[in-house]
Parts: structure tokens; C-alpha cells; sequence
């Protein structure tokens, strides 16, 4: 039976095995246990190697994929002969239909954003008239009252004077 896993690249082994001495290094250090200044040492020591060998490794461009073969209607922009693309068409027709839905329904939302702005606009000029109104007032109940003890006053030094 073939195994689909890939082959263990040494490098990568190598690599991981220098981090995982410097991550116990560090474990050790944390924890004052005696040798983890020589596995810190190891551990970069290898890591420092790997990058090193690493900068000169080659790579191997990976294929690139063809889609025709997965979707032949990509190709010339025509079906091949044989393949059926009714799923595909039905699939594109549903999403252009969901897509004007929605595109609908952001121009109602729009609207109605637009109509709240406005009505919250004229909310806020109405309120900022009512204050000044409520200002003018409270003004004029102010003049009335310190007319009134004007009047209380000279009232009550008349009587006093009688």
C-alpha cells in the first residue's frame, strides 16, 4: 500500500530539533535547572547551521495547476463537447440573483439611513430651537420674579411704615 505522507526533509528535521533544544533550554533556565546554558549553546548552535545550510538550498517550482482540466469551460470560454455545464450555469444564474438581491437591498438600506440622518437632523434643529426658546424664557420668569420682590419689598415697607 502507497503512502500518500511526503519524504522527511533532513534539513527540516534538524531544524526543528535545534528549536525544540532551545525551547528545553530556555524551560531549564526558567527553572534554574543546571545545563541550560549548553543547551542554549546546542540549540542555536544548530539552529544557526540550519539557516545557514538553508540559505543555500534550492527550490523546486511547484506546477502550476490546470484549471481547464478541473473546469473545462474556462478554456475559450465554451463547454467541451460532452460536458454538461448546466450545474455551473445554474449555480452563476442563482448567484447573480443574490447578488442584485443584495445590491437592492444595501440602495433600501441606503435610503432609509439617509431618511433617519434627515429626520434626526431637523430632531436636533428643533431641539436647539426649543432650548433657545426655554433660555428666553427662563430670562424673562427671572425679571418677573425680581420684579415681584421689588413689589413684595416696597409693599411690605409701606405697610411697616403705616
Amino acid at each position: 500500500m502507497a503512502s500518500n505522507k511526503g519524504k522527511l526533509d533532513p534539513i527540516t528535521f534538524i531544524y526543528g530539533m535545534g528549536a525544540a533544544i532551545v525551547l528545553v533550554g530556555a524551560m531549564f533556565k526558567f527553572l534554574g535547572w543546571n545545563f541550560a546554558n549548553e543547551m542554549f549553546i546546542i540549540g542555536l548552535s544548530v539552529e544557526a547551521i540550519v539557516f545557514t545550510i538553508s540559505a543555500f538550498e534550492r527550490k523546486i517550482e511547484d506546477k502550476e495547476y490546470n484549471w481547464e482540466q478541473v473546469f473545462p469551460q474556462l478554456e475559450n470560454g465554451e463547454s467541451k463537447a460532452g460536458v454538461d455545464t448546466t450545474g455551473y450555469q445554474s449555480a452563476m444564474a442563482q448567484f447573480s440573483q443574490t447578488l442584485g438581491q443584495l445590491s437592492n437591498g444595501l440602495k433600501d438600506m441606503t435610503e432609509s439611513v439617509n431618511q433617519i440622518k434627515s429626520e434626526l437632523k431637523s430632531s436636533a434643529d428643533q431641539s436647539a430651537s426649543m432650548q433657545k426658546t426655554m433660555t428666553e424664557f427662563n430670562q424673562l420668569m427671572n425679571n418677573y420674579n425680581d420684579n415681584l420682590r421689588k413689589i413684595n419689598d416696597q409693599y411690605n415697607s409701606f405697610i411697616q411704615n403705616k
